[in-house]
C-alpha cells in the first residue's frame, strides 16, 4: 500500500450533512492510498444489483486515459489463516470504480481508509447506502430496496430517509411502494421491461388478474402509463357489489385479444365509452380492418 496525499480526518466528512451530496470535496481531508486492486473485496451490502457493462467499459477508458479521479471508500480488514494474518480491504463505496479499474487493468487504485469498529459496521452499511441512492443511478427497485432497509435496518423515517438523500418524502414513500407489486413486476421494472411511472400506476389495482393484463398490454407496447391509470380508474367503477363488472371485464379482455390493442370500458349509469388505444397509422388500419371483417 502505498500513501498518496494526506489532509486530514474526520467521520463527519464521510457522512454529508443533511441535505448535501457526497463529493470529491466532501473528502478531500482524508489521508489517500493507492492499493492493490485484488486486495479490494465487492461491499456485500451493495444496492445496486445491476451493472450496465457498456457504461463500464466507457469509464473504463476514462480511467485508463486519466486515472481514477475520485478514491474509493474502503475499511481495512484483517483475517487469520493457516498461512498468517491476510490483510485486505472491504469496499464501502465506488464498485463502479472498481469494476471500471479492473477492466481497464490497472494495478493500484487510490482509496480513503475509514477504521472501523464493530459498532462501526451499521455506520459503513448507512454511508453505502446512501451514497449510493445519492448518485442516481440505481433503478427504480435497487433505489426502493435501499430505502426500505435505511428504513428496517436503521429505524429511520421516511421523512428522515428524504432528508439524508435530499429528496422529497412522497418521492422515498411512493419508491418503497413498489415493493408491494408482484414479483414479476418489480423484475421488469427492474429490467426495464416497464417505466417508474408504469410500475406506479400498476400499483393502482386490487385485483390482481387485472393487474396481470393491463401489465401484459404494457409489454405489448399498448398502455402508456396515463393507460395505466385510465385502466385502473375504469377497474374501480362498481356495481352493488363494490367490484367491477365481470362482463366488463371480460369483454375488454377478449375486444383487447381480438383487435391485438388495449381495450378500455368505462360504463356509467346511463351508458359509456369503449377506449381503443393506438400506437400509430398502420396500427389504427389494422384495428380498422379487424373491426370492419
Amino acid at each position: 500500500m502505498k500513501k498518496f496525499f494526506g489532509l486530514g480526518k474526520g467521520l463527519n466528512s464521510l457522512i454529508p450533512a443533511e441535505g448535501t451530496h457526497l463529493r470529491p470535496s466532501t473528502i478531500a481531508k482524508e489521508n489517500v492510498f493507492y492499493v492493490e486492486v485484488h486486495k479490494i473485496r465487492p461491499n456485500p451490502d451493495q444496492p445496486r444489483k445491476d451493472f450496465d457493462q457498456e457504461s463500464l467499459v466507457e469509464l473504463s477508458k476514462s480511467i485508463r486515459k486519466f486515472g481514477v479521479l475520485q478514491p474509493l471508500l474502503v475499511s481495512k480488514v484483517e483475517e487469520n489463516t493457516s498461512r498468517g494474518l491476510n490483510v485486505f480491504y472491504q469496499l464501502i463505496a465506488g464498485e463502479r470504480r472498481l469494476r471500471a479499474s479492473q477492466l481497464a487493468g490497472l494495478p493500484h487504485v487510490p482509496v480513503i481508509i475509514r477504521d472501523e469498529l464493530p459498532e462501526q459496521k451499521s455506520e459503513r452499511l448507512e454511508i453505502s447506502l446512501i451514497e449510493n441512492v445519492q448518485r442516481e443511478d440505481l433503478n427504480p427497485m435497487e433505489e426502493a430496496e435501499a430505502y426500505e432497509r435505511l428504513q428496517n435496518e436503521f429505524g429511520l423515517t421516511h421523512r428522515e430517509i428524504a432528508e439524508k438523500v435530499s429528496k422529497s418524502r412522497e418521492v422515498v414513500t411512493n419508491a418503497v411502494r413498489l415493493l408491494k407489486l408482484p414479483k414479476y413486476i418489480k423484475d421488469a421494472l427492474r429490467d426495464g421491461s416497464i417505466t417508474n411511472a408504469h410500475a406506479r400506476a400498476l400499483l393502482s389495482f386490487a385485483d390482481e388478474s387485472r393487474q396481470k393484463d393491463v401489465y401484459n398490454q404494457i409489454l405489448k407496447g399498448g398502455f402508456s402509463s396515463r393507460d395505466v391509470e385510465e385502466a385502473a380508474a375504469s377497474a374501480r367503477t362498481t356495481t352493488g357489489h363494490g367490484k367491477k363488472d365481470h362482463r366488463f371485464v371480460l369483454l375488454e379482455k377478449n375486444l383487447g385479444e381480438h383487435l391485438c390493442v388495449p381495450v378500455l370500458i368505462k360504463a356509467t349509469e346511463k351508458g359509456g365509452q369503449i377506449v381503443i388505444r393506438f400506437a400509430d397509422h398502420e396500427q389504427l388500419n389494422t384495428i380498422a380492418k379487424a373491426i370492419i371483417d
